[in-house]
């Protein structure tokens, strides 16, 4: 047979390549020390212990690469492979291997980051775009979203269902570990899952669903009972498995002590309960009650997102239904983490929502020139009138950033990840990926 043979070919990359432009203008050393400090604390071999080294110095481009495509793992192992530009970014241009390194290592290169590596990442790439003169910092738009997760309509027997499964597959671990008593639970679990079947199957009618609900209801309860003392019991094995499921229980234990009076809420008002459970496995997802024309309940995670004079953005999550006169003030506190604690925006803007005479004179008081914040009602503006379309202007861009955001180049709204420790990442790494695109397209408009 003939041997395959390695073919070198050599292609020339222009240096005003787009990537590479960006390349020379991050602040490589930074975000090395932060990338380095999160990966120390999630047990990466850094320094030199025994046992393989992380390469830092090819890891950092990587994921930073990966962060301005938007790319999962596998997709970036692939891109890696096959394009000779992300091959010079990452610092790899003679490397006669076509793999660098597969999936799952770069998949644990950016989750060992974790939110608040990818939030101080942001940081670094705002003050850069600042330092090129990208950012107008007397400016600071702001608005509320929710970052849509991806799950079914949270009607209350399904939410039941996903408790009754979850405690179905941690029981079934369990029982694969030899631990005696649970098939009353197992039973019990069975029960649940056909009563869901027959509200969604049989049922016709709201005194017929409701009577249902009550019973799905009061068969969880009984498996709650039944599991309790298990999760008592099992505390002191230290089988791994077993602890696994034991701790899979113990959340379900958690999430069903809100969950059961948001439920009895909904039954006796017809209304849903503001902060309602709309996933069992990600609890942190909530209903958040609008109001709004066409759109009365989202349901996900609360996000303010904040706008910079130039297009930049930063944002963080907040409580479910959080009190938004507050968040203006919110807003300048994320702008004085990025410019430093007296950095203050001549101009401040903010819908309707966040009008409250506290905040207005609070803003003042921090050095606010102009108080954008749209009144409520017949009260006054407190600016002029040439400054109002100039926060129609902002609260539009904002708008506009918002909807960037949640667009197929972005995916704000519904992210894959399915684990908490990644699925908290997936609203940073949005904002992330949208500062770094734009930054790259800035630098490209200031070579022409």
């Amino acid at each position: 047979e003939a041997r395959a043979t390695i073919h070198l070919v050599q292609i020339e990359v222009s240096p005003t390549h787009p990537l590479l432009l960006l390349k020379r203008a991050l602040p490589w050393a930074a975000i090395t020390e932060v990338m380095t400090r999160h990966w120390r604390e999630h047990g990466k071999n850094v320094d030199g212990g025994p046992g393989l080294p992380w390469d830092v110095s090819l890891y950092v481009p990587l994921v930073v690469l990966m962060l301005i495509k938007g790319f999962d793992s596998r997709q970036m192992e692939a891109y890696l492979a096959e394009n000779v530009v992300a091959r010079v970014f990452i610092g790899r241009p003679h490397d006669a291997k076509a793999q660098i390194r597969d999936h799952s290592n770069i998949a644990r290169a950016y989750a060992a980051l974790g939110k608040e590596g990818i939030e101080a990442i942001n940081t670094l790439t705002v003050r850069e775009a600042h330092r090129f003169g990208f950012v107008d910092e007397g400016s600071l738009s702001a608005d509320t979203t929710a970052q849509e997760l991806p799950i079914g309509y949270p009607n209350e027997p399904g939410i039941l269902r996903g408790l009754a499964q979850r405690c179905g597959r941690a029981l079934t671990q369990l029982k694969k570990r030899s631990v005696q008593g649970l098939e009353g639970a197992l039973d019990q679990v069975q029960t649940i899952l056909r009563s869901v079947k027959e509200h969604h199957l049989f049922t016709s009618g709201k005194a017929d669903k409701r009577q249902v609900l009550t019973r799905i209801m009061r068969e969880v309860g009984e498996l709650m009972v039944q599991t309790r003392p298990l999760v008592e019991r099992l505390g002191r094995r230290s089988d791994r498995v077993i602890q696994s499921a034991r701790s899979r229980l113990m959340a379900m234990h958690e999430v069903i002590k809100p969950l059961m009076g948001q439920i009895v809420h909904w039954l006796t008002t017809g209304k849903v309960a503001a902060n309602k459970i709309v996933h069992v496995g990600i609890p942190q997802a909530r209903a958040i009650v609008r109001n709004k024309a066409g759109k009365k309940t989202e349901f996900g995670l609360a996000y303010l997102i904040s706008r910079l004079g130039g297009g930049y953005l930063f944002g963080e999550r907040i409580t479910a239904n959080a009190d938004e006169r507050q968040m203006p003030l919110k807003a300048l506190a994320g702008y004085r983490a990025i410019f430093g604690p007296r950095a203050t925006p001549e101009l401040v803007v903010y819908d309707r929502g966040g009008d409250s005479t506290p905040t207005r004179q609070r803003l003042t008081a921090e050095g606010v020139k102009d108080v954008g914040i749209q009144p409520k009602g017949k009260r006054p503006w407190s600016v002029a009138e040439a400054v109002r379309e100039q926060i129609r202007s902002e609260r539009g861009r904002t708008e506009g950033s918002i909807g960037t955001l949640k667009s197929n180049r972005y995916p704000f709204n519904k992210p894959k990840e399915r684990l908490w420790q990644t699925l908290e990442m997936a609203g940073p790494r949005s904002i992330l990926s949208f500062n770094l695109n734009k930054l790259m397209r800035d630098l490209v408009a200031l070579t022409r």
